[in-house]
């Protein structure tokens, strides 16, 4: 694998986001995970191996001040970021009378508001590096609607424009930017989504989830490790396509939905 060589992943304590840091160690990066709660961020680090190429910083990307305190520390203990994974986020879901300002605005911060403040401060050392990668982890609600989720849908239709925002901004320079949108994946989110369809009484929980699979095109449920994949790809510059990929993930191989073949 050539440089670039240290990659920040948010949200890495679990799901998605520990399955890309997982990934990302195995094919050589050194990883700087950060997440809001201590313990499970230590954890998934002794999963990772605990070793000097792995560095776990708790914050609240809500906090405008976080994303220099974190580059700030995985430079000094690692490098300079040159891969960013913006994969940190929430999935509120509620009927539109009884969605609030504050689930709008955690919604808002943590999909649109932390990626772009952290791709602020990162794309000065992606320059001096002479390369830099950054992959939004959005959704398929950030393609089309989905009931219930007024919130999240707009966050992530948010998440997928600050990407193609960025890759017209910087069209030729050396940082590639892209949005995966994953369908639905077997996390502990999913997992609570189908707790929630079960308590209602019509399905059991095991139902739940095998209905929410069978919504994505290719029948099931992705695994966390299966999306990992595809992010980890795009980090590797002999392995990625150019700037400004945006790929549906409801089944593999995904679906490049722009810019167009």
């Amino acid at each position: 694998m050539t440089a670039p060589s240290t990659a920040l992943v948010t949200g890495a304590s679990r799901g998605i986001g520990r399955a890309i840091a997982a990934a990302l160690v195995a094919r050589g990066f050194r990883v700087g995970l950060t997440a809001r709660d201590e313990r499970t961020l230590a954890a998934t680090r002794a999963e990772l191996g605990n070793d000097a190429d792995t560095v776990g910083i708790v914050a609240d990307l809500r906090d405008p001040g976080a994303p220099q305190r974190i580059l700030a520390g995985v430079a000094e203990a690692l490098g300079p970021v040159t891969v960013l994974i913006n994969n940190a986020g929430n999935a509120p879901s509620a009927k539109l009378a009884d969605t609030t300002d504050e689930m709008l605005d955690e919604a808002l911060d943590l999909h649109v508001k932390a990626p772009l403040r952290l791709l602020r401060a990162a794309i000065g050392g992606m320059r001096a590096a002479g390369a830099g990668c950054a992959v939004q982890v959005a959704s398929t609600a950030g393609l089309r609607g989905f009931a219930f989720t007024s919130a999240y849908t707009a966050a992530k239709h948010g998440m997928v424009g600050l990407t193609r925002a960025l890759a017209a901004e910087l069209r030729g320079e050396p940082v590639r930017i892209y949005a995966v949108c994953p369908g639905f994946v077997d996390t502990d989110i999913t997992r609570r989504a189908a707790a929630a369809i079960a308590r209602r009484g019509r399905h059991t929980e095991a139902e739940a989830l095998a209905e929410l699979g069978a919504m994505n095109a290719g029948g099931r449920l992705l695994t966390a490790a299966e999306v990992a994949g595809v992010v980890a790809d795009l980090c590797e510059p002999e392995r990625a396509p150019a700037s400004g990929a945006i790929y549906n993930l409801e089944s593999l191989p995904p679906t490049l939905v722009e810019p167009r073949r």
